[in-house]
């Protein structure tokens, strides 16, 4: 109880002191503008006419702030990003375009044993004739070439005739 006491007399004070200093520090402009708004006289106009309380004594209207028009700030442009490159197609690998499938593979372990450069195996890799090998102007044995070379001629051939030149298509299921 006592705290509220002395809490309320502060706050007199305070509020005391601020009135005070608000009247003293007035001047004279403050009390004529005052008396331009237009009010029924009454007798405390007299008392208060000369004295620093009189700008306390005239009503004063505040007129209300304009209301603010909300500023449209303009959107971000959206950018779209690029739709993605179409995928680049990857060859598939078939017969016709490598030597690297299972077909070719049953092809030369059935010619060859998947022997290129072997003596025993004269006609290479896949068996290819001699007399095929110097039809197409290639000299000496398929053995002796390159594996490189072996398969350009075997793709060759498959391009003629399918895996009709070689005999072991049966066996490989061709």
């Amino acid at each position: 109880m006592r705290i509220r006491i002395a809490l309320s007399a502060a706050l007199a004070a305070l509020c005391f002191t601020t009135a005070a200093m608000t009247l003293l520090g007035s001047t004279p402009a403050v009390s004529a503008s005052s008396k331009g708004h237009h009010r029924a006289p009454s007798n405390h106009d007299a008392v208060l006419s000369n004295s620093k309380l009189a700008a306390f004594a005239t009503p004063t209207t505040v007129a209300p702030a304009p209301a603010k028009t909300p500023v449209a700030t303009p959107a971000p442009p959206v950018t779209v990003p690029p739709p993605p490159p179409a995928p680049v197609p990857v060859p598939v690998a078939t017969d016709a375009t490598t030597v690297d499938t299972n077909d070719w593979m049953c092809i030369r372990i059935h010619e060859s044993g998947d022997r290129y450069n072997d003596p025993s195996e004269p006609s290479g890799a896949y068996g290819i004739l001699l007399s095929t090998w110097q039809s197409f102007g290639y000299s000496g044995w398929p053995y002796e070439a390159a594996p490189a070379v072996q398969d350009a001629l075997a793709l060759r051939l498959y391009s003629m005739y399918g895996f009709h030149p070689w005999s072991s298509r049966y066996a490989c299921g061709l």
